[in-house]
Formats: C-alpha cells, sequence, structure tokens
C-alpha cells in the first residue's frame, strides 16, 4: 500500500510542468557556470578553509556546486516543496485522498520520499551534467588532491568520493523539506510558504552563523565532513533538528488534516 502510495505521487509530481521545469534547471545551470567560471573567467582553482584545490577533469563535479547549492538552497528547493505540498493543501487535492483507506502518516510519508527521489533525481542531474563537463573540457588527470585526503585519488575513489560528496547534499538538502513541509502545514498558502520560507532561511543564516555555514556552504561542510575535519557533534545536532522538524510536522499533520483541507 505504502509503496502504491510513493508510486502515485512520483508520478504525480513529475507529470507537473514546474518539475520538468527544474529538472531542466538542474541540468542547464551547470552548463552555464561552466561557461563563466571555466570560460570566461578562467577560474583554475578551488579554496576550502585555505587549501587551493587544482580543477581537472576528477574533481570538477564537486568544485562547481557552490554557486548550484545557492539556487537549490534560496530558489528550486523552497519553490518546489512548497508548490509540492502547500499548494496540494491549500487547493484541496487532499480531500480526495482522504477518503481512500490510507492511515494518513503513511500518506505525508509518502510524500516526504517521493519529493526527497525526486529532488535527489534532479540532483543526480547535475552530477552527471558536471561529470561530462569535467571530462570533455577540464585537464585531464588519472589522479587527483581532495581536502583534507592524504594522497591523490585515482578515477575510481575519485568517482566514489563525488557521490558521497552530493549524498551529503542531498541529506542537508532534507532540512529544507523538513521545515518548508511544517511551515506549509501551518500556512498552507504555497506562496507565502515559498516567500516565508526563504525569508526564514536567510533571516536564520545572519542571526546563526552556524545555521549560514551549513546551508550556504554546503560544498564547504561536505569537503569537511569527507576530511574528517571534525564536525560530528555538529553534524548529530544538526541530524536531531532535521528529525525533530519532521517529527512535529507529521504530529499535526496527522491530527489536523481533516482541519486543515
Amino acid at each position: 500500500m505504502t509503496k502504491q502510495l510513493i508510486f502515485s505521487e512520483i508520478e504525480r509530481t513529475i507529470s507537473k510542468k514546474s518539475t520538468k521545469v527544474l529538472f531542466f534547471i538542474s541540468f542547464f545551470y551547470p552548463v552555464v557556470t561552466f561557461y563563466f567560471f571555466q570560460q570566461r573567467w578562467g577560474t583554475e582553482s578551488y579554496t576550502v578553509n585555505g587549501t587551493v584545490i587544482p580543477i581537472n577533469s576528477l574533481n570538477y563535479p564537486v568544485t562547481q556546486m557552490l554557486e548550484l547549492n545557492a539556487l537549490f538552497v534560496f530558489v528550486l528547493l523552497p519553490l518546489f516543496f512548497s508548490e509540492s505540498i502547500s499548494s496540494e493543501i491549500h487547493s484541496g487535492a487532499y480531500r480526495m485522498l482522504l477518503i481512500r483507506p490510507y492511515k494518513k502518516w503513511k500518506m505525508l510519508i509518502s510524500k516526504w520520499v517521493s519529493l526527497s527521489v525526486i529532488y535527489g533525481s534532479m540532483l543526480f542531474i547535475s552530477f552527471l551534467t558536471n561529470s561530462v563537463i569535467g571530462h570533455l573540457f577540464m585537464p585531464y588527470a588519472k589522479e587527483t588532491m581532495y581536502f583534507n585526503i592524504d594522497g591523490k585519488l585515482n578515477l575510481f575513489h575519485s568517482v566514489l568520493y563525488n557521490l558521497k560528496f552530493y549524498l551529503i547534499l542531498f541529506c542537508v538538502y532534507q532540512a529544507i523539506l523538513a521545515l518548508i513541509t511544517l511551515i506549509s502545514i501551518l500556512v498552507r498558502n504555497h506562496i507565502l510558504t515559498f516567500m516565508g520560507s526563504i525569508a526564514l532561511l536567510v533571516s536564520c543564516g545572519y542571526l546563526f552563523e552556524p545555521i549560514l555555514k551549513v546551508f550556504v556552504y554546503t560544498p564547504d561542510i561536505a569537503f569537511f565532513i569527507l576530511g574528517n575535519h571534525g564536525h560530528v557533534p555538529n553534524v548529530l545536532f544538526f541530524i536531531f533538528i532535521v528529525l525533530f522538524l519532521f517529527y512535529i510536522s507529521m504530529q499535526i499533520y496527522t491530527k489536523k488534516i481533516g482541519e486543515i483541507v
């Protein structure tokens, strides 16, 4: 039953024009980034915590995520999540689901899983695009260095490192899903949810420096984690906050969804 709900949510979300546009942006933006940073401005290195990393065909996918990360955090994901959750609650689309023999918590979890799968696919498209660009246009390298990693990594280990890097980004973006789910349930208007989520992310970033580092410099956080740079307590605290937001959203949704829609 839960699998059917998940597949149904994925099919319904992918069929939307807005989702197709976001997939296109996930592919097109890395191309734009390459054109400006490599073709126009000739950027040849990436700096992490004072360590300069020369950009080449192997590490290109992870050295180009700072700008794309800002687009994901402050535009694409808030728009995608608010449109997928809040607009359906506001429009009454959930009324038909509520009359079906599904438990309410399964409905919300299927929504979370489907959104995670879809935005994970967007992120993977960006990874593949950057990988292709790196191998076609960047200086060829059999081995390459990464931040705080002893020695150089070959092709296989570089691909593995890059995938772990994007997986960390994926996990951080779950916090945005948790936050926007809570706002969507409370506000119920997708435009206000979108604007409110961005305002909240920006204001929290200015008020609390750790939050700013997590969301604005997410790629650097990924470098620190993969380089064993001592962020375990912060990571555990971050995971606790994300799980807490999901839990609160689940409680409100389960008890109030009938009244909300």
